[in-house]
């Protein structure tokens, strides 16, 4: 559905986004060379700011940037360290645009939405119940870290190099402690959570989330698929492989 007035000029099924990042990752492992991996970076960054994430978007086209400038860079340095440089920042880059696209998903998908998603989709329950969890416990865990760090500044404990150096097993202390003790606490929220409403009951289940694909869906669909089959089709012109 197209939005306006807002800044999410596109929403997609979350089971055509599921698709989406699947095929995403089969075409940034695949594609490696940097020209054709910029193009599809390039693609992604596109497609995510459609979906209304652009202050995303921004960071990582500046993370990438970087990270290319110094791939680029490394043929200047010595052999031994131009080896190890260039198999850290190609990883890098082939990661940046999985990471981008699953950075959307999760900004733009309800976790009621995936999960009704996931058993249209008649993925195992396990496997749902699992990634629901997952995606619940990272954001909390994000604002618990923050918290910690908070309270370790109002102790005097900055966590900084000057002290990683100079204080390193009180820094650990007062990072790994709390870090600990809160996840567990965390985990068990949610298992409360998840018991009382009722996500072990083995009965059909059902949902107030109703998914439907529209023909936007399956256009911006037809239009990755037809990007991918071109981006692997230059690669085989250039190299004469897939």
């Amino acid at each position: 559905m197209f939005i306006l007035g807002g800044d999410t000029l596109l929403t997609i099924d979350t089971r055509i986004k599921l698709l989406l990042f699947i095929l995403i990752n089969f075409m940034v492992f695949g594609l490696k060379d940097f020209i054709l991996g910029s193009v599809c970076f390039c693609f992604i960054c596109l497609l995510s700011c459609l979906m209304g994430q652009k202050k995303i978007v921004l960071k990582y086209i500046v993370f990438y940037v970087i990270i290319a400038a110094i791939q680029q860079l490394c043929s200047y340095l010595p052999q031994a360290i131009e080896t190890i440089l260039s198999v850290f920042t190609l990883f890098i880059r082939v990661m940046i645009p999985v990471v981008l696209f699953a950075s959307t998903f999760i900004a733009t998908t309800k976790v009621s939405e995936l999960i009704a998603a996931m058993y249209s989709l008649k993925i195992p329950r396990s496997i749902t119940i699992t990634f629901a969890m997952v995606l619940r416990f990272f954001p909390t865990f994000s604002e618990e870290i923050h918290n910690i760090y908070d309270a370790m500044k109002l102790r005097g404990i900055k966590v900084s190099w000057k002290n990683v150096f100079t204080r390193p097993l009180l820094l650990l202390e007062a990072m790994a402690v709390p870090i600990v003790m809160r996840s567990a606490s965390i985990a068990e929220e949610l298992s409360a959570s998840a018991v009382t409403r009722g996500i072990d009951n083995p009965a059909q289940r059902t949902s107030f989330i109703h998914l439907k694909v529209h023909k936007k869906d399956i256009i911006v669909l037809l239009v990755f698929i037809a990007v991918f089959i071109v981006l692997f089709y230059f690669k085989y012109q250039i190299y004469g492989r897939i």
